[in-house]
């Protein structure tokens, strides 16, 4: 105890020193001077439950003073100490007081404020982080359905295609949240406390989740083994997604595990066109993923699929079955709908992309083009995210727009290369615009030199999909090597009713166009 009171004493000098330093409206000469701490002021006094809370007192001229507890919240209920170690161990918003007298007058914040002053701290004790894991299995017309048991091989059993909605109630504010999901389409996510999670593959199957908070520290863990059990299942198989590949290869994802002994590459075609030209292309083989045995590999003879082709997949019924014996129907043209995502560059930028060190509006200043182009707020909403707990949030006023740009960080281009810049966003309703004027947008651009030819990222149409998170994305070459602003453009000039656009994990990549 001696040793502690011992370096609370040379912090408490420290702190004085700073503070004196620091504070030109403070005459050091005058000997009354109100100057409070405490231990966790910088985190605005929030501790966990059953945790400590360090109070000082480094005032100047004080004669008397008296630390007030709430009764029953703490192990102390009063103190005159200039440093007072409390432990809370009551959950809730609690006033800790002191009353201070001083020899003369004493400054506060560089005024006279008195002899006798009264301050009041509050204290925000919150409870320990806890998980308390749900799950019911979610029925084919998406309703949801019944409860799976939660426990360490309960092998409930889970047919195979269909999907279980894995949630637990937030309790003690955890600013992360993982989650790792064997055998599930998503295998992670972060961010939710609730994620939907498809079975594709044959197997028992456990997950993870751990939610914490770095300061006011906390975790848990909610871990189960062999929690689930995928069944062969007699639903039809349906393909779910096509997308292509960074090796050049083209990835069909089925809705469940596919028998790599019933692939015959000559049952499948592909077309392939660039800016509307054919290109010749011809599959040289069909192979099972063996990392995701519900996804085919296409892979094309003497070619590859880039980024900037457009590319549909057809089968023709015949050998095709899944690993629990249900045989695939036909398809025909279907298009490749995404490709795969490479390194995010902003990453290594100080540039807040994910909007989780934004806490306003400040890195997203208004970029003062006057107009239409002031018509909006901007904010960080802490409600929706789709990673994380931040995005950030453009309200359009009808017939409005909105400029901004992060002006806190930049991000190295070359010219001549090409990058792919995406935003994932989320609107609610995308408003009323008369048929043959322009739809409300998002726009990126790069400056300096910005390209303002480049095309809607997104264009919010009648058709574009509302309630959910959506990834949108453009092609841009670098039309000079320098290090780059972000400039986002939002408009909403035709439609007669506000529009709302959450936007989150911006994204740009380096890709390969086909040469």
């Amino acid at each position: 105890m001696k040793k502690l009171l011992k370096f609370i004493t040379v912090l408490i000098i420290g702190l004085i020193t700073i503070i004196s330093c620091q504070n030109d409206d403070v005459d050091t000469d005058v000997p009354s001077q109100r100057v409070i701490f405490t231990s966790e002021q910088s985190q605005a006094n929030q501790i966990r439950v059953n945790t400590d809370l360090t109070f000082g007192d480094v005032s100047t001229g004080v004669v008397s003073r008296v630390w007030k507890f709430p009764e029953g919240v703490a192990n102390v209920t009063e103190s005159n100490s200039d440093v007072v170690k409390a432990i809370f161990t009551q959950v809730g918003e609690h006033n800790v007081t002191l009353s201070q007298v001083f020899e003369e007058d004493a400054f506060v914040d560089g005024e006279l404020r008195g002899r006798e002053l009264d301050t009041t701290i509050v204290v925000t004790v919150i409870e320990p982080i806890a998980i308390d894991l749900k799950a019911n299995y979610i029925n084919p017309d998406g309703t949801l359905g019944a409860a799976l048991t939660i426990s360490d091989n309960a092998e409930n059993e889970v047919i195979a295609s269909r999907a279980v909605r894995y949630t637990f109630d937030l309790v003690g504010e955890p600013l992360n949240i993982d989650w790792t999901i064997d055998g599930g389409d998503p295998e992670t996510a972060t961010g939710t406390n609730q994620v939907d999670v498809i079975y594709k593959r044959l197997g028992t199957y456990g997950i993870n989740v751990d939610a914490n908070t770095n300061r006011p520290a906390g975790q848990a863990i909610a871990a189960f083994s062999n929690l689930v059990k995928v069944i062969p299942s007699t639903d039809p198989v349906t393909l779910d997604g096509v997308q292509g590949k960074r090796d050049g290869t083209l990835a069909l994802e089925f809705s469940r595990e596919m028998d790599e002994a019933t692939v015959v590459s000559d049952q499948f075609s592909i077309n392939v066109e660039n800016n509307g030209t054919p290109i010749s292309a011809t599959i040289q083989s069909v192979q099972v993923n063996p990392a995701e045995r519900n996804i085919l590999l296409v892979s094309l003879s003497g070619d590859q699929i880039y980024i900037d082709d457009t590319v549909s997949v057809s089968y023709t019924a015949g050998s095709l079955f899944t690993t629990d014996g249900v045989q695939a129907d036909s398809f025909i043209d279907v298009p490749m709908d995404s490709f795969e995502q490479g390194e995010n560059l902003l990453e290594s930028t100080t540039i807040d992309y994910s909007f989780e060190n934004s806490a306003d509006d400040a890195n997203w200043p208004y970029q003062f083009w006057g107009g239409k182009w002031e018509l909006y707020d901007f904010s960080i909403d802490f409600s929706r995210a789709r990673t994380g707990t931040r995005s950030g949030v453009v309200d359009m006023q009808a017939n409005g727009g909105m400029i901004i740009a992060h002006t806190a960080g930049k991000l190295p281009i070359e010219s001549g290369k090409t990058y792919e810049i995406g935003v994932w966003v989320f609107v609610e309703n995308v408003g009323n615009t008369p048929a043959g004027s322009n739809n409300p947008d998002l726009r990126i651009y790069l400056r300096p030199s910005p390209d303002f030819g480049t095309g809607p990222n997104p264009e919010f149409s009648a058709s574009f999909p509302t309630g959910e998170w959506v990834y949108s994305s453009i092609l841009v070459t670098g039309n000079a090597s320098e290090e780059k602003e972000l400039l986002i453009r939002g408009d909403n000039e035709f439609n007669n009713m506000p529009i709302k656009i959450y936007m989150d994990d911006l994204f740009v990549s380096e890709v390969e166009l086909r040469p």
